[in-house]
């Protein structure tokens, strides 16, 4: 097996194992903002190690632009756990992990835009399949608020003293 589908596997459990903190920080009434700052935390000492153990040659040619890409994204991505994780309370998870997995598809459509990229087949159909997913989850989040609402009739009061 190549080793691009070990680090993909790898990603894909960190991915879970990262939604079941969460969920399990939600269960106990955790703050989100302290959820995200430990997860940020972690994901920096480890990142750390990483350079410093495995690759000790990157630091000594790191350019001046890297902490002003790093600093602004390491901001955006700590702030987008801390939003996700507020979140959560009002929503369903399995709705926000597939939001936050389709949300993949917008460095895809810059990339198209302002890189001018072209677009395979296998792309474009994603990015329809992308879509089609983005619609039927509107469709069933329109259902399940049309069931929760009360018909006009369940709400009115009855002459007899209960509600029809």
């Amino acid at each position: 097996m190549p080793v691009g589908y070990w680090f993909m596997l790898v990603a894909l459990f960190s991915f879970a194992a990262m939604g079941i903190v969460h969920k399990i920080g939600d269960r106990y009434a955790c703050n989100p903002l302290h959820i995200a700052l430990f997860t940020m935390a972690t994901a920096s000492v480890m990142s750390l190690l990483n350079v410093v153990i495995a690759e000790r040659t990157s630091l000594a040619s790191w350019k001046t632009a890297v902490p002003l890409i790093a600093l602004p994204f390491g901001a955006c991505a700590a702030s987008a756990l801390w939003l996700f994780q507020r979140g959560l309370r009002y929503g369903r998870i399995a709705t926000s992990w597939l939001l936050i997995n389709l949300s993949a598809a917008i460095p895809t459509v810059l990339s198209v835009v302002v890189y001018h990229e072209r677009l395979s087949l296998r792309k474009v159909s994603v990015l329809l399949l992308i879509v089609a997913s983005l619609v039927l989850l509107w469709w069933d989040r329109k259902q399940d608020r049309k069931k929760g609402e009360p018909k006009a009739m369940e709400a009115v009061p009855s002459p007899v003293g209960g509600v029809e």
